[in-house]
């Protein structure tokens, strides 16, 4: 029997690493998010739960951006490959949970 890409790779798969910057932007303190797959298969669609996510920097919107009230997209939802991390900076009073809340995975 084959093996699915679900037998493969999940959620756990996608690794959310946040840590401050010791940098200050107007006056918020600035953290840097590093999102990686460390699955052998790739994974898009990504989505992150970022409900009440806000920042007073602005981010490059292919690689973090704001669908609604409650998840963003990573990387404009194409791949994120292994060994290809998706980087961006943001700044606010505190540091968000950002956790992975769906992915498409595509395995060949």
């Amino acid at each position: 029997m084959m093996k699915s890409a679900l037998d493969y790779c999940g959620l756990s798969d996608i690794e959310v690493e946040q840590k401050s910057t010791g940098e200050i932007v107007k006056g918020k303190t600035e953290y840097e998010v590093v999102i990686n797959n460390t699955c052998i298969c790739t994974q898009y669609n990504i989505h992150l739960d970022c409900n009440g996510f806000n920042t007073v920097v602005s981010i490059d919107p292919t690689k973090f951006r704001k669908i609604d009230d409650y998840q963003c997209s990573v990387n404009n939802e194409d791949p994120v490959f292994t060994e290809a991390p998706i980087a961006f900076k943001y700044a606010w009073d505190i540091m968000f949970d950002l956790k992975p809340i769906c992915s498409t995975i595509a395995c060949s």
